[in-house]
């Protein structure tokens, strides 16, 4: 199971409360600006609430229609927290209560495609999981999905649209796609795509190719066990592809980059207020001296990106493919009574001592041309490598 790297605490309000609480706050605030303090109208940069209350005052006068302020408050909220980064996201009911469903499953059916979004876009598709069925449909990395199930995506959030991809169980899909001026409609089954986080494969003039698709369990404890044992002594590259890796759990990330590297400051994450966690990779490596190179592209993400740029700083491994978006980060889940939640970006993570990655990513050794994006370019890339003096 894709599972996202959160902590669950829970809100200690209603939203109805919240959203007067909110209302009585913006309020005072005002009273506080128009002069209860100085006696005199405020300047229009020390009014930062007005436009706000205005909005809501003139839709419960002017609107054509009486509106729930309730659900009003919904459409400012989703507004409010999605508009801060792609990993912050507001989820209503609906998709709280998917959520949550979710994660108690340890697998779940997908369609296999992978996907970017910023607030005001539709999502795009950045990457495919192998062998999915989206990959032998008709859609390209760079098309837009416009409509899941005849719901408009625009408004979104990331979080929301890997919720409505998948599914706890077999089930179909339909999506609306544009590319450039042309819309198709296309039909999709969830599968059961991928029993492990991994594949690894032999191939000619490589030690081996290790396919992550997230940094989850088993992933590091079959390395060592299963992988290791078989690589030998070869001085030929080892592939470690992250270009399907979009989540997974900080704490196997790490155990997996230990393998490669050790030292006692190797992660950083950075809170408010410059508050600083700084993660280590105390153990022996396994295979210190394993000739790695790495594979990304614009779908690697988050821990993805981190585990490429410490193999890149600290190990010298050469990166082969396309900038990544540079979405390193932690994330917190905060649950409301009335069964609605948002995810917040608490944190942002790089390399020690201050290399962070957040809204910069990793730029590649060898920078591939836009359709260069299949697996024969990469190790071709790859294998000239070794031509190099």
């Amino acid at each position: 199971m894709i599972k996202l790297f959160f902590n669950k605490l829970i809100f200690p309000m209603k939203k109805q409360n919240l959203v007067l609480l909110l209302l009585a706050g913006l309020y005072i605030s005002l009273l506080f600006y128009y002069g209860i303090t100085n006696l005199r109208p405020a300047q229009a940069a020390e009014r930062p609430f007005e436009p706000l209350l205005s909005v809501f005052r003139l839709i419960r006068s002017e609107y054509i229609e009486e509106k729930n302020p309730l659900e009003t408050m919904d459409g400012a909220l989703r507004g409010l927290v999605n508009s801060l980064d792609p990993f912050s996201g507001y989820l209503n009911q609906k998709a709280t209560a998917l959520y949550l469903e979710q994660q108690k499953e340890s697998v779940l059916y997908d369609v296999g495609i992978l996907v970017m979004k910023r607030y005001g876009f539709f999502p795009m598709i950045v990457g495919f999981i192998p062998d999915s069925q989206a990959q032998k449909q008709d859609i390209k990395v760079g098309d837009y999905i416009t409509e899941i199930n005849g719901e408009s995506t625009s408004a979104l959030s990331l979080t929301e649209i890997r919720l409505l991809l998948r599914s706890k169980q077999k089930s179909s899909l339909t999506l609306k796609t544009l590319r450039g001026e042309k819309t198709q409609i296309i039909s999709l089954e969830r599968e059961r795509i991928l029993a492990n986080p991994y594949t690894f494969r032999s191939q000619p003039g490589t030690s081996g190719w290790l396919e992550i698709y997230g940094f989850f369990s088993p992933l590091t404890n079959d390395f060592i066990k299963k992988i290791i044992p078989r690589l030998g002594r070869s001085k030929e590259p080892f592939i470690i592809d992250l270009r399907a890796a979009q989540e997974g759990q900080l704490d196997e990330a790490i155990r997996f980059l230990n393998q490669f590297i050790n030292g006692e400051k190797i992660i950083i994450y950075r809170g408010r207020n410059d508050e600083t966690q700084v993660f280590g990779c105390p153990q022996n490596p396994s295979v210190p001296d394993l000739n790695l190179v790495v594979w990304v592209s614009s779908a690697t993400q988050d821990l993805a990106e981190l585990v490429a740029g410490v193999l890149q700083e600290k190990k010298k491994a050469p990166v082969i493919g396309y900038s990544t978006p540079g979405l390193v980060a932690k994330r917190e889940f905060f649950l409301l009574r009335d069964g609605s939640s948002f995810f917040l970006t608490t944190a942002i993570g790089g390399i020690y001592p201050d290399k962070l990655l957040w809204n910069k990513g990793i730029e590649p050794n060898i920078k591939l041309n836009p359709d260069e994006n299949n697996s024969s370019v990469y190790l071709q890339k790859t294998l000239q490598l070794q031509s190099l003096p």
